[in-house]
């Protein structure tokens, strides 16, 4: 089923992975001729057509089919969710009927070799006390990215969006760990926080089908805790960038502390933050969008 943004989004929505949720609905729409070519035509309009119709051959949805047949389920339609959080984590919603011709829906949460839930703010995990003592630091950090990045890559730009570590963006990271670590104890209604990580409040059951180089994998029963225990979830750092969740000593979800756009940007403000050569910046966003991962 489409709806009328739908076609456009396929045409045009840009976002990391989107071409796998591209494919599978189109599979999942195929017997349905009129919105299966409508979908085809959107989809040859895009600058990466030839990805996602490969996508589309590597992709036998036999797995889903069988799936629903052992819950007496069969696929009617499906639709294309990709911007819609009311339904959860679905990026496409299977319309399925029962023995009885009771509809029903099923969501889909199409991932690519990752398992993030959720994009999350870091204001969920540290006080504004906190973040404003850290976002002080950024001036000084930042004159030490520069000088990094000038030594590694040269001249200004040359060094964005470089996918290579670099230690002082590691460094500030930390200071942000810290910060959720020592402010852990102290966080509210860890229930319903973790509760939104792990989707436990979804408004329809979903299932998570996560792309391989060869096809997919598919989990009809997403990774989830016992919320009752949400008040003894630890944390603690792990690699890098990222703070662990732990429930009776089990690694149970992690999070990824990130700049959202890099550790500085550059922009057209009249008064930026910073001016390097020429180039005008801002300072980058390291507390708007961290992701949250369940382990497999």
């Amino acid at each position: 089923m489409l709806y009328t943004t739908t076609l456009n989004e396929i045409e045009n929505n840009i976002n990391t992975g989107v071409e796998y949720e591209i494919a599978l609905f189109a599979k999942l729409i195929e017997k349905n001729s009129t919105d299966y070519s409508k979908v085809i035509n959107s989809i040859q309009k895009r600058h990466d057509s030839s990805k996602v119709l490969q996508i589309m051959k590597m992709t036998n949805i036999q797995m889903i089919l069988n799936e629903l047949t052992k819950r007496n389920l069969t696929l009617k339609d499906a639709t294309f969710e990709t911007q819609n959080d009311v339904v959860g984590p679905a990026d496409i919603v299977m319309i399925v009927e029962d023995s009885s011709k009771n509809e029903n829906k099923i969501g889909l949460s199409v991932k690519y070799a990752n398992t993030c839930t959720l994009n999350v703010t870091g204001k969920n995990f540290i006080t504004e006390s906190q973040i404003g003592s850290i976002r002080r630091q950024l001036p000084l950090y930042t004159k030490k990215y520069i000088e990094e990045m000038t030594c590694q890559y040269g001249a200004v730009n040359n060094w964005f969006r470089k996918r290579k570590p670099s230690k002082t963006t590691d460094a500030f990271i930390d200071l942000i760990r810290d910060a959720v670590i020592e402010n852990w104890p102290n966080v509210k209604n860890k229930e319903q926080l973790l509760s939104d990580l792990f989707h436990n409040d979804s408004p329809i059951p979903f299932w998570v089908v996560t792309y391989q180089p060869k096809g997919y994998i598919l989990k009809t029963v997403p990774q989830t805790i016992d919320m009752s225990k949400a008040n003894e979830v630890t944390v603690r750092k792990n690699q890098t960038s990222y703070v662990a969740f732990f429930l009776d000593n089990r690694m149970v979800g992690h999070m990824q502390v990130k700049f959202n756009n890099g550790f500085v940007e550059k922009c057209k403000k009249k008064n930026p933050d910073i001016i390097c050569e020429g180039v005008k910046m801002s300072y980058g966003q390291p507390f708007s969008s961290w992701n949250f991962s369940v382990e497999k």
